[in-house]
């Protein structure tokens, strides 16, 4: 799968700071340069001056073009190997503890992963950390806003404990992204009564709610949602 593993680690607010920090000493260093040479113009100073000031500014083109190309390499996407692939194996075996320990060690490899958190999270689910599990499906979200099986996730664990209107715009959200999903018209019943609630039709919360059977949406799949996932 396509991904970004060394990014995964990287302070990018602090890249963002040392770009701007490039930018402001470009400029103090034009206004630097200009100031000088007028001041040594027509002096025998000047042609020694003029020299080192080249000297310099090709130093410092070198730099920027090296530290430029340095992280633009870093940031393109590289091919890992499927890396579930031991926790998929222990989760079918009903090994929950080891699967559980296996993807929080892809979490901890690669924290940028939208879908290690969402496989993470559903995981939690099935071992009724639910609290665990709408931790980790948002930062799933977070992540990768396009992992539609994450706000439908999501969407069914707030509905289950809340109300509809908790559960409305991540169900909304998700049919954007998976318009075709074969769960629509269970999602799609509860933003209308939704809805409801908010016109004060019906009393918000989760009784008279539409029964869920074991292959509702209100108990997702833990296999890969999307091949050819991407971190950000």
């Amino acid at each position: 799968m396509n991904t970004r593993p060394i990014l995964d680690n990287m302070n990018l607010p602090l890249l963002g700071m040392s770009l701007a920090a490039i930018l402001v000493a470009f400029v103090f260093a034009a206004v630097g340069t200009s100031y000088v040479l007028r001041r040594s113009r027509g002096t025998i100073q000047e042609a020694k001056i003029r020299f080192w000031a080249k000297i310099g500014w090709v130093v410092f083109a070198v730099y920027v073009v090296g530290y430029m190309t340095y992280f633009y390499k870093k940031a393109e996407p590289v091919v890992i190997a499927y890396p579930f692939t031991a926790g998929d194996k222990a989760l079918a075996s009903g090994h929950y503890k080891e699967a559980l320990d296996d993807y929080k060690a892809i979490v901890a490899r690669y924290p940028n992963f939208g879908l290690a958190h969402y496989k993470l999270g559903m995981l939690y689910r099935v071992v009724k950390q639910v609290d665990g599990s709408i931790v980790e499906l948002k930062k799933a979200i977070a992540l990768d806003p396009n992992l539609a099986p994450a706000y439908f996730a999501l969407g069914s664990i707030l509905w289950t404990r809340g109300t509809a209107m908790d559960a409305m715009p991540y169900f909304e959200k998700g049919l954007t992204l998976d318009p075709k999903t074969p769960e629509r018209p269970f999602f799609q019943q509860i933003i209308d009564r939704a809805k409801k609630e908010k016109a004060g039709l019906i009393k918000p919360g989760t009784s008279g709610r539409p029964h869920l059977s074991t292959d509702s949406p209100a108990i997702p799949s833990l296999s890969t949602p999307t091949p050819g996932a991407k971190t950000p």
